[in-house]
């Protein structure tokens, strides 16, 4: 399969996955508000509507402090967990030192040409330019 094609079906999955995701999330949804509803008229029976819409009301406020607490503990996990960005650049650094190496060996004068227009296009990107 050639590199456009799996280009190709990895967005069509992606896009299918997504679609699929989103769908299954307003389903959820749905069912968390039937259940909300059904919990809320079987505290109606129990007690008097002021007093049912504030047990409800208190309990979606303790859910979302709990979800907001689980959430905030995820992202504070997945931060410790990702490397430093001066790891991600030596590990970089490296690559492209081990590509330009193979590139020299093979062909000098493509790697040549390459490093010329490597340096001109870092003198237009980072020259002093007025815009």
């Amino acid at each position: 399969m050639s590199v456009t094609g799996r280009v190709s079906f990895i967005a069509k999955a992606a896009a299918l996955w997504a679609g699929t995701g989103m769908a299954a999330l307003c389903i959820a949804l749905a069912g968390v508000g039937f259940l909300a509803a059904a919990g809320f008229i079987w505290l109606l029976t129990r007690f008097p509507p002021y007093g049912a819409a504030a047990i409800a009301g208190g309990v979606l406020l303790v859910l979302a402090v709990l979800t907001v607490v689980i959430g905030n503990g995820m992202i504070r996990r997945m931060k410790a967990r990702q490397p430093s960005m001066l790891a991600e650049f030596g590990g970089m650094l490296g690559l492209t030192a081990r590509i330009v190496g193979m590139m020299v060996r093979k062909d000098p004068r493509k790697a040549i040409i390459l490093s010329v227009i490597a340096g001109a296009l870092a003198e237009y990107v980072t020259s002093d330019r007025k815009k």
